[in-house]
């Protein structure tokens, strides 16, 4: 019996209090006893909970590869501002070799001149509400990631907002760089203080506060999409209400933006309804999660793979 309890592993938190002479039964925080043995007779005697018994190989919790998340969490905030960079370059070099050193002329934008009638809109407005856009996805983003760390703080949540960026950055750069597209801002290599120089190693260290150049795509809405997907994961999936109560709240956190930034001509409306569509897709396909646990995961494919039979509740 010593041996078969010596091989009792719990899934979630050790109660140590919960023993019986020198045995040390784990527990679950829901009162729920994991076994890797059949052999119960032992515990079920001493011991008034509910069980669920698990048999074949002990489960591995699965943890984060922290250094390996954070070497590639670095690499990809830096590929972000370089690719970001060489947008905003890329603009003032089209300008000076083919527009005469005029600036872009913005494109037409239905939504906004017709329906919006955002011309009428002072500046002053139109920046307050530009730099809301921001300080809503800042903190709907930080938010979320305090929310990971003090309450789930779930290996494969992170890593999957990881993956997404990683996968969803180097995209809409190079969608950019394929394709130049006035920006919605007019005269933004000014407004936005891009350097105008010949040298153009700026683009390696200076911090992009804003780009200036149609990135085809929204990073706003894209960080607002992806971390109210990671919100809604971080819910126990048992508690179905609360997983509708935080997706409404981040889907409306999200329309919000979306109305500063149509109001304050930050981005195209196509740029932004592309987006929304895109990042939900990509944010529901397999393979980023595929990817996140094979890169950031230790021990999440065997967690996965774990041959598990589970019996009924049963209250002694």
């Amino acid at each position: 019996m010593a041996d078969a309890v010596a091989t009792v592993m719990a899934t979630y938190t050790m109660a140590p209090d919960s023993t019986h002479g020198s045995l040390v039964v784990p527990v679950v925080a829901d009162g729920l006893v994991v076994l890797t043995t059949p052999e119960l007779a032992f515990i079920v005697e001493h011991f008034q909970k509910d069980y669920i018994v698990i048999f074949g190989n002990p489960i591995m919790k699965p943890k984060l590869r922290v250094t390996r998340f954070v070497f590639a969490a670095a690499l990809t905030l830096y590929t972000n501002l370089v690719l970001t960079n060489f947008v905003s370059y890329r603009q003032h070099w089209y300008t000076q070799t083919y527009n005469n050193g005029t600036a872009l002329t913005p494109l037409y934008d239905s939504f906004f001149m017709d329906w919006i009638h955002g011309y009428n809109i002072p500046i002053p407005s139109s920046v307050t509400l530009r730099d809301m856009v921001d300080i809503c996805t800042y903190a709907w983003v930080l938010l979320s990631l305090f929310v990971w760390a003090s309450c789930s703080r779930k290996p494969i949540i992170i890593a999957k907002g990881l993956m997404a960026q990683m996968v969803l950055i180097p995209a809409f750069s190079c969608a950019q760089l394929l394709t130049v597209v006035p920006d919605s801002t007019p005269n933004c290599l000014e407004e936005f203080n891009i350097p105008t120089t010949q040298d153009a190693g700026w683009v390696f260290w200076r911090w992009p506060h804003r780009a200036c150049g149609n990135m085809l795509w929204s990073s706003d809405i894209t960080q607002l999409v992806v971390f109210t997907s990671l919100a809604v994961q971080m819910v126990p999936s048992k508690k179905h209400r609360m997983a509708s109560i935080v997706w409404i709240v981040g889907e409306c956190w999200t329309c919000m933006t979306i109305i500063f930034a149509f109001s304050s001509r930050y981005q195209y409306t196509v740029d932004v309804v592309t987006t929304y569509l895109v990042v939900k897709l990509a944010m529901s396909n397999p393979t980023i999660t595929f990817l996140a646990r094979w890169f950031f995961v230790k021990n999440g494919e065997y967690f996965e793979r774990v041959p598990m039979q589970e019996l009924p509740r049963a209250t002694i």
